[in-house]
């Protein structure tokens, strides 16, 4: 289908500050986000070759030149113009005065010495000379005037300005310089302005538009729910409200809203700075000239080798002219119907009933259109209602442990069944019991995708209390061997006792959720109600406690796996336990043998082990021992009785510690040929 609208796209995306629009082209449809960004489009009518102007404030130009879409019908886009980032300067820069000599006359006319001028009507008639300030004693006190001399051709004539009516400028240029400067100053009196104008070019009258995206307040989403009324009750109403602002500094008069929720990319680029890149200067080459070096006597050190030039980028600021290209793209969709504004009222105990928006998903947006059209004054804030449904609903609690260990939460379960998402929120519950409406709460509201169900907690249930325990234990199962180790199954196993009493006059709907682990499965327990559910990080399970009662759940992860051992790593204990953990099994006889040769084998290893340990111990008493003696020798006479006394008994364990020796070198020897043994036998396996 050919769309109604030829377009030209000078940009794409992002800004905010509404620039005020002519008024042939008003506001016609806002889109709002939660990134931060709006969507305005302008609709009208124009003929014939036209101009429009846009005002946009300094630092949201960037982002206009990135996103403004022209639309047109059957005309075509002459291009899109705007002073520099500076005019003024750029202006005065080529002017024989600048900005502050506009400011009194004599100023200017000292800098336009030599300019034709006629004053009144040509009584003094040549080039201006000078002015020159004049101080005079008064009653009244000092006062000083101005003298203009003009040479003429009879001569130099002269004449205050209080005296004259009237000074012209013969000079066409110089007139013409003048208009420029005050029609610029005039043009540029708000400073952090700049005005865009849009030059479109076409026969007859026909329907125009623009469309430009800018930075604005994020709509904000703020629930109203509820609860359902009794068990028998399974549905709870819903309202939400948007809150928006108009920041634009231009009133919103029957403009069509639409929100939009999601996380698009945006980005900023300066594209109203001017880019440079400095050259480096080549100097101009003269020939058959000798340029001998000066002489600076002797060189203590040698300077720095002067910087070579490299390319940098240089901002400079002067006009900016965007012209179109010759084919314009595919113009945007038609223009949507315009919004609505409501007033609420409401029976007691029921909620309003409002006209919600028209909601609809792109792949990664949800948007919701207002039906009516909004008016909305600038500076002003504006909550309306933009989902309103019937949702099935259930209460129930929720165990959530490192939330509070001891009770649930108050929650209600709903399932988004309205046909769109829901965007995220803040939440208010209300429950409308016998005795009156009451406020039970506040939520987070979460995002609810369309036909998914989420839990809103908004109370802690102190009434309800819930004890819990955790034990963990280690399963070993079969053996074998492989490549000289030996490996034996493991099931490790962590169970939750949750002990849950339930209040004396009502009964409890529980939803326990206890954490996963990575690699662990659940054994699903039994007395529960329903199967159980998996949230990214928790196992859920529902159970149900009557009023009054008191009901036990057991909860056990499971994870399976192998340990493997080398025969450096056996000891007789361990090898013993990991034996007697299989000895009711239906073992192989050919492995129940190969079992007990290593576990003999292992204890032959282990048995020489201990000998040795004994010795070293031993022989470390022996030398704790020498120790001692050396430092009593020290304070003794070794020619003495106890001098000789102890030089025997150092003798003794001299001879001790030779056969002790002998004794550890056999032992090694024994333990060598034992460990190899044992890991001959088991790669042998």
């Amino acid at each position: 289908m050919k769309h109604p609208f030829r377009a030209l796209l000078l940009a794409s995306v992002a800004t905010f500050a509404l620039p005020a629009m002519a008024a042939d082209l008003p506001l016609k449809r806002v889109v709002v986000t939660t990134s931060g960004l709006a969507l305005y489009q302008h609709e009208g009518t124009v003929e014939g070759d036209e101009q429009v102007e846009i005002s946009a404030r300094l630092d949201r130009v960037d982002d206009m030149l990135k996103s403004l879409l022209v639309l047109d019908s059957k005309g075509e886009l002459g291009g899109v113009s705007l002073p520099g980032r500076e005019p003024l300067s750029q202006l005065f820069r080529d002017l024989p005065f600048d900005e502050n000599d506009l400011t009194s006359l004599s100023r200017l006319l000292n800098t336009l010495k030599g300019t034709p001028v006629s004053i009144d009507g040509g009584d003094i008639s040549g080039r201006l000379l000078s002015v020159t300030h004049e101080e005079t004693q008064t009653e009244n006190g000092l006062v000083t005037k101005y003298r203009v001399s003009v040479l003429t051709d009879q001569g130099i004539k002269t004449m205050l300005t209080e005296d004259m009516e009237t000074l012209a400028f013969r000079d066409p240029k110089v007139q013409e310089q003048l208009d420029k400067a005050l029609e610029s100053l005039f043009a540029n009196r708000v400073m952090d302005r700049r005005t865009l104008t849009i030059n479109l070019k076409g026969t007859g009258e026909r329907q125009v538009g623009l469309a430009y995206i800018q930075d604005a307040p994020l709509w904000k989403s703020a629930y109203r729910l509820v609860l359902p009324q009794g068990e028998d009750d399974k549905t709870a109403t819903l309202q939400g409200w948007a809150v928006m602002e108009n920041t634009t500094g231009s009133d919103w008069d029957s403009v069509q809203v639409t929100l939009m929720s999601g996380s698009p990319v945006t980005y900023h680029q300066s594209l109203y700075e001017s880019y440079h890149i400095d050259r480096p200067e080549l100097p101009v080459k003269i020939m058959d000239r000798v340029m001998p070096r000066v002489d600076k006597g002797a060189v203590a050190e040698l300077d720095e080798e002067a910087p070579r030039y490299a390319p940098r980028m240089k901002a400079a600021r002067g006009g900016v002219e965007l012209f179109a290209m010759e084919d314009a793209i595919a113009g945007a969709p038609p223009m949507p119907q315009a919004a609505m504004a409501m007033e609420m009222s409401a029976a007691p105990m029921e909620m309003a009933q409002v006209q919600a928006a028209a909601a609809s998903e792109t792949a990664s947006q949800l948007l919701f259109t207002f039906p009516q059209a909004i008016d909305l004054p600038a500076g002003h804030t504006l909550m309306v209602p933009f989902v309103s449904h019937e949702l099935p609903a259930e209460e129930v609690y929720v165990y959530q442990p490192e939330t509070n260990a001891r009770h649930p939460l108050a929650s209600v379960e709903m399932k988004n069944e309205s046909g769109s998402g829901l965007p995220p929120g803040i939440l208010t519950l209300y429950d409308g019991g016998a005795s009156g409406l009451v406020h039970v709460g506040d939520a987070e509201m979460p995002l609810m995708p369309k036909g998914e169900s989420r839990f809103v907690s908004f109370a802690l249930d102190s009434k309800t209390t819930i004890d819990r325990e955790d034990s963990s234990d280690k399963h070993l199962g079969m053996i074998s061997f492989e490549r000289g180790n030996l490996r034996q199954k493991v099931v490790w196993t962590n169970t939750t006792s949750y002990t849950i009493k339930a209040p004396e006059d009502e009964a409890r709907t529980l939803v326990l959720e206890h954490p996963r682990r990575q690699g662990w499965e659940l054994d699903t327990p039994g007395g529960l109600d329903g199967d159980v559910e998996k949230s990214e990080t928790h196992y859920r399970l529902r159970v149900k406690v009557p009023a009054g009662e008191t009901k036990s759940v057991k909860v056990t992860l499971r994870n399976e796996g192998t340990e493997t051992l080398s025969a450096g790593q056996l000891n007789p204990r361990d090898l013993d336990m990991r034996l007697a953990a299989i000895s009711g099994e239906d073992i192989p006889s050919d492995l129940r043998k190969a079992l007990e040769k290593v576990q003999s084998l292992n204890r032959e290893v282990y048995s020489v082990q201990r000998a040795l340990q004994q010795l070293r111990q031993e022989r470390q008493q022996i030398f704790n021992d020498q120790q001692r003696i050396r430092q009593n020798l020290s304070t003794v006479s070794q020619n003495s009785s106890l001098g000789k006394r102890y030089l025997d008994q150092m003798e003794q364990q001299e001879d001790k510690l030779a056969a002790l020796a002998e004794r550890e070198e056999d032992l090694q020897r024994k333990e060598n040929e034992a460990r190899a043994a044992l890991e001959n036998y088991m790669a042998g396996l």
